[in-house]
């Protein structure tokens, strides 16, 4: 009974999941708010989606000519960091789904946080392999295909998030 208690007591306590998904819709509706705001051309909405755009565009994105037109105005970022959001999304979904902690994913909680962050930021190196490719000359990569090498690293960004998240990914219990 000693050893159980010992236990618990280590056990770190989980952190608000509120959090973690109020960071996630910041991330998912913020580019897409951007051009809205400049689209009213209401004096401080319109200057607050202009400051959005030049920030993300500035310090974020590496490639803001390549995103998606809403109202005539670009998103905030390029394709390719908004679909590492839609990603993100997916990875949080999918863990909140048990099947997804017994099944093939499961063995990743397993692993140390080291080898975690390792595993998860492999599918990140074709970013660069696109950017470079893209402004080099070799090949022009449409919109679509750069939403969908986001997705897939914003996805093993977000499992490794889920796994660090302390209390978001449960371990299974027998």
């Amino acid at each position: 009974m000693s050893t159980i208690l010992t236990l618990r007591q280590f056990e770190p306590k989980p952190w608000p999941r509120w959090i973690f998904d109020a960071l996630l819709w910041v991330l998912f509706l913020g580019p897409v708010i951007s051009p809205l705001f400049r689209a009213t051309g209401l004096p401080l909405v319109s200057d607050a989606g202009l400051l959005a755009r030049d920030l993300l565009a500035t310090y974020v994105c590496p490639t803001p000519e390549r995103s998606y037109m809403l109202f005539g105005l670009p998103m905030a970022v390029c394709a390719r960091c908004w679909g590492a959001t839609i990603g993100l999304w997916s990875a949080r979904l999918l863990m909140g789904s048990s099947v997804a902690l017994r099944g093939p994913l499961g063995w990743l909680r397993s692993l140390p946080w080291a080898l975690r962050l390792l595993i998860c930021a492999l599918p990140f190196l074709l970013w660069p392999l696109e950017i470079v490719g893209h402004y080099e000359g070799w090949w022009f990569a449409p919109l679509w295909l750069l939403l969908l090498n986001g997705a897939q690293a914003g996805f093993a960004a977000g499992l490794f998030f889920c796994s660090a998240w302390p209390g978001l990914w449960q371990p299974v219990r027998p």
